[in-house]
């Protein structure tokens, strides 16, 4: 065999890899953020669930930024356990698209549909249409990846040695465990598929042979989500656990079937003659099969991976990064539902901070001081983490809506760090007057009682859902009763100064105090109205 056919497979599997990584890309680039959403709230049934994993999928070419996708989402606390199982189960169903895709046997076509792609990249000045111009060059390069691969694996079939390796993976385990690997590797199960159907179109590998090699690229495709799950909360790693029993087990139960029933030559009796048509509709009667088997078991699969990652999450208080891995590369959607959940953790410190500050103003203690400042040194840094982190994903291709929600929460993010400087202010104030044994008059502790009651009530308009518009209203109305309060509390505050009610000291302490009240509230502001535009 020539080394001009080993350069030419190799080039082959590059140019057939990058079609799909364009194609895929391009796609995201085009609906990520709307799919993002959609899958975010279409998930209050299993059944629902389920169809929205698979649409997705489909759309995007990329079972592995689904489920990526779902274990930032468990992760985050946007939805639970149970409704990621449903979009597991369709992702596996949504991926064979890709398959079904190759099997059109267009390959005459692809330097066409490349060119096409070409044009409307280059030309287009709408950028939709730019990224729609990506995914057909991507859709074209892939069909001459493919078409390369196929002509450079040619001499094989005259190989004996080659042809005998390739049936012997009709063995089951031996099959599954090169599956998984392949996959493992590139980590893309559909490119995986692509790859055995320019081998099979050379007659080199049976069908008995493929579908154990299938079997072991969905397993091999989970390695994308146990990787994304690293670092993150229990749920978010029972996810990707879900994603690994729902491949493992559908596996066992495919071979064990393969023994009492011919599935090979059952796929040949109604595809076609084409070796890759046959690979891509076993690929999808394994994935849609395995889901109707284990859809009545979708509770227990999601119960028996809390069986296998025990335990809680960890105080949101800890020194260091909850929800955001940054040793993960991420798609620039899936970053932000991660940057989305550490902020929440963020702004949930700082209403915590800001309750205890306020408590002390009645009643000093040593111990909540220092749980105060113990809680600044967190916020301080998660705006450190969260703004390199967001940094990083700025440099990222993104759509125009995409990075305009990365420049909000890198606001967001300072704002709520600037929530918490305040709050350590006033509290180092009730600190200084414990020391120089200073109080306030009845008149100021209800003063200062009102300004912590409309604070608190944006906190709490905040805490159910930071991205509501009707949200933004209700703050707007609460914002402009606290500036309206500390206005009139200043003015009535000068006139006992004056009048010799109050003390100097206390006075003095006061008006610090007022500031900080009025500060918090406009940053907390800022912070909302950045989430709901």
């Amino acid at each position: 065999m020539s080394i001009n056919y080993i350069f030419g497979l190799l080039g082959g599997l590059a140019l057939f890899l990058y079609g799909m990584e364009l194609m895929s890309r391009g796609l995201e680039l085009v609906a990520g953020a709307r799919l993002r959403t959609i899958i975010e709230k279409m998930t209050s049934n299993l059944f629902k669930s389920i169809l929205v994993g698979t649409i997705v999928t489909a759309i995007i070419q990329s079972s592995s930024a689904t489920t990526v996708m779902v274990v930032g989402f468990v992760n985050a606390g946007v939805m639970n356990i149970y409704q990621a199982v449903g979009i597991i189960m369709g992702a596996n169903i949504g991926t064979t698209i890709t398959g079904q895709l190759v099997a059109l046997n267009i390959t005459l076509m692809a330097p066409l549909i490349a060119f096409i792609g070409f044009v409307m990249f280059t030309f287009s000045k709408k950028k939709t249409k730019k990224y729609l111009g990506q995914v057909i060059i991507g859709l074209g390069f892939l069909f001459m990846g493919l078409q390369f691969m196929s002509k450079s694996m040619e001499p094989l079939r005259y190989y004996k040695g080659f042809i005998n390796l390739m049936t012997k993976f009709s063995n089951p385990i031996l099959g599954v465990l090169v599956g998984a690997g392949i996959t493992a590797i590139i980590q893309s199960s559909s490119a995986s598929v692509g790859i055995l159907q320019a081998i099979s179109n050379q007659g080199l590998i049976p069908l008995s042979s493929s579908m154990f090699i299938v079997c072991g690229f969905n397993i091999g495709t989970c390695i994308t989500s146990v990787l994304s799950a690293i670092g993150t909360s229990k749920n978010a790693q029972r996810t990707a656990a879900v994603h690994v029993l729902f491949n493992l087990i559908g596996t066992i139960i495919f071979i064990i079937i393969s023994f009492f029933i011919p599935i090979d030559k059952i796929i040949i009796s109604f595809t076609r003659n084409l070796p890759a048509a046959e690979v891509a509709n076993l690929h999808t009667l394994f994935n849609v099969g395995t889901t109707i088997l284990l859809f009545p078991f979708s509770k227990k699969l999601a119960d028996l991976s809390k069986l296998i990652i025990v335990g809680d999450d960890n105080d949101y208080d800890e020194m260091k990064l909850k929800y955001i891995n940054p040793s993960v590369k991420k798609d620039p959607t899936i970053m932000l539902t991660d940057i989305k959940a550490e902020i929440n953790r963020m702004f949930k410190i700082c209403r915590n901070n800001f309750m205890e500050t306020v408590s002390l103003i009645s009643n000093f203690s040593e111990e909540k001081y220092e749980g105060i400042y113990k809680r600044e040194d967190v916020i301080n840094l998660l705006n450190k983490e969260i703004t390199r982190y967001i940094i990083t994903g700025l440099g990222k291709e993104m759509d125009e809506k995409t990075s305009n929600n990365f420049a909000g929460y890198l606001r967001i993010v300072r704002d709520l760090e600037r929530v918490g400087d305040h709050c350590k202010n006033i509290a180092d104030s009730t600190k200084q007057m414990d020391e120089e044994m200073l109080s306030f008059s009845p008149m100021t502790s209800g003063e200062i009682e009102s300004l912590r009651g409309t604070i608190y009530q944006i906190f709490e308009t905040l805490r159910e859902d930071l991205t509501a518009r009707e949200v933004d209203i209700d703050v707007k109305r609460e914002l402009q009763t606290l500036v309206k309060d500390v206005d009139t509390i200043r003015n009535a505050h000068m006139e006992r100064m004056k009048t010799g009610v109050c003390n100097p000291e206390s006075g003095l302490n006061y008006e610090k105090m007022l500031t900080a009240f009025d500060r918090i509230g406009s940053y907390l502001s800022n912070a909302v109205r950045l989430y709901c535009n």
